[in-house]
């Protein structure tokens, strides 16, 4: 993943844009003919490294991390443009070249279809180079099956029904209609699981599934960006937790949380989480599973991080953010004394439009005056969140520790701890869906929150029979309608 010019090539290997023709109406552009890839080891490092890249190519796209996550809540007012105040009012049938690209699901398909088509060619690569062991193969595949399973949780969450597709292309044309949610998380979940036997705690060469330095790196290189038995457990539990299945996810994030000394993930301070070179920076100890858009890796950009629309002079050269918190919302939600986070994820509180200050890795190009350069990490899964993940699986469950999860967040953030025996109930959970909100703001988390613990109509404009007429999801894009006519839009959006 460190050559961005080799990654480019990658995304037209192995013929994953022909996978669902009729579906994602993308045409094939080959690097190499069928017969010529997958020959060797370098072919199974491309098509997996393909995998990644993919997968980063849709999450990255236009800003849609936050465009999905964040902006519908409401947390996050908007200037001037005309696309992001349209997702904030949930007007998704805007006519916006951006919103075209939010409600496509193409990439993620382009992603999926090089996963297929990976786990299906990697084991055969085994008998055709004796450089490509089979200790390495099992660990590739596990690796390809962990990010198609991740993809269809990610995409279920914006669109809940999407097309359930396992098998790489045949160079048929076929028409696959949309699949019941809860069907293609039981997809994703049992994928997590069964990628969990062939991949490491850490990429420290020193267990039976990665051994020796993986593609001649070391641990460092890898944190958080290769997929691990850590990572597996966390999707599972989070795919369990949007079933409303809370024994199983309190099981796996024990298993996660139990296991610490083989995952060396721990807590960070607010500094450390907001700190040029922290966390954001990437490969953090805090950071479970990232996509990483590092310097190092030759794979810094300058869009598809959220300080593009964040920032602003003397930081980058823009006069003016695109989003911003207003003064009256950071004081509503950092409402405690002593809440290290207000200060680390707000400056210039004192002007109109405070900046949201929590993502600023800049690489020091930036300060040419025509160009701005992101090096941040996009976090999708962290330590702190898996905790406040456990303290409502917990409480759920009618479990009297929910507390103690939620008292060790505020603890990390100079809070005083609530009182499990004065706050219980649907208060205890208000109080772990607001930490969630404190903690988590900015990193995508805040939308699908508003979902899982239905409290869409208490914060936005849309009520409950919007809700539970499709309207927490986002519409099928009409290239998508037009090319596969077994699809349906979603109700609220017809």
């Amino acid at each position: 993943m460190r050559n961005t010019a080799i990654i480019g090539i990658l995304l037209l290997l192995g013929g994953s844009f022909l996978s669902c023709n009729k579906m994602l109406d993308i045409p094939s552009h080959r690097a190499l003919t069928e017969e010529n890839m997958w020959q060797n080891k370098n072919d199974a490092r491309a098509g997996l490294t393909a995998c990644y890249a993919l997968m980063r190519a849709a999450i990255v796209n236009e800003n849609a991390h936050w465009a999905y996550g964040d902006l519908r809540g409401g947390d996050f007012q908007v200037t001037k443009r005309g696309d992001l105040q349209a997702v904030k009012e949930s007007n998704l049938n805007a006519n916006f070249t951006t919103m075209d690209q939010w409600r496509d699901w193409r990439r993620f398909y382009a992603a999926i279809a090089q996963c297929n088509l990976t786990i299906d060619r990697l084991p055969g690569i085994v008998k055709k180079d004796y450089r490509y062991s089979q200790n390495e193969m099992v660990l590739d595949l596990a690796q390809a099956r962990y990010v198609r399973a991740f993809l269809y949780y990610y995409m279920v969450r914006i669109w809940g029904d999407v097309p359930l597709v396992t098998l790489p292309a045949d160079g048929t044309t076929k028409v696959i209609a949309r699949e019941n949610w809860r069907k293609v998380l039981d997809f994703s979940i049992s994928e997590a699981l069964a990628s969990i036997e062939g991949l490491p705690w850490r990429y420290n060469g020193q267990s039976p599934e990665q051994q020796g330095e993986y593609r001649g790196q070391g641990i460092g290189h890898h944190a958080s960006i290769f997929a691990t038995k850590g990572m597996a457990y966390t999707l599972a539990a989070h795919a369990y937790v949007w079933q409303d299945d809370y024994p199983n996810a309190l099981k796996y994030i024990d298993i996660v949380i139990n296991n610490q000394s083989l995952t060396d993930y721990y807590f960070v301070s607010a500094d450390e989480l907001t700190r040029l070179n922290g966390s954001f920076y990437g490969r953090g100890r805090s950071n479970i599973f990232q996509i990483d858009l590092n310097f190092d890796h030759a794979e810094i950009a300058s869009t598809g991080q959220l300080e593009d629309w964040t920032l602003r002079e003397p930081d980058i050269p823009k006069r003016e953010s695109e989003i911003y918190v207003s003064k009256d919302s950071i004081l509503s939600i950092y409402n405690e004394r002593r809440d290290e986070r207000f200060e680390r994820y707000f400056t210039k509180m004192n002007e109109t439009y405070p900046v949201f200050y929590k993502n600023k890795q800049l690489d020091g190009a930036v300060k040419n005056p025509t160009l701005k350069l992101y090096s941040s990490c996009i976090i999708i899964f962290r330590y702190e969140e898996l905790f406040l993940l456990r303290a409502e699986c917990r409480l759920r469950l009618g479990m009297d520790n929910a507390v103690d999860d939620l008292n060790t967040i505020r603890g990390q953030r100079a809070l005083k701890n609530i009182n499990g025996n004065l706050v219980k109930g649907d208060a205890l959970m208000d109080a772990i869906f607001l930490e969630r909100r404190r903690e988590l703001m900015g990193e995508g988390w805040y939308w699908y929150d508003l979902i899982h613990f239905k409290k869409i109509p208490v914060y936005t404009n849309l009520t409950q029979a919007d809700v539970n007429n499709g309207a927490a999801y986002w519409p099928l894009s009409q290239s998508a309608l037009s090319n596969n006519k077994s699809l349906v839009q979603n109700s609220f959006w017809k």
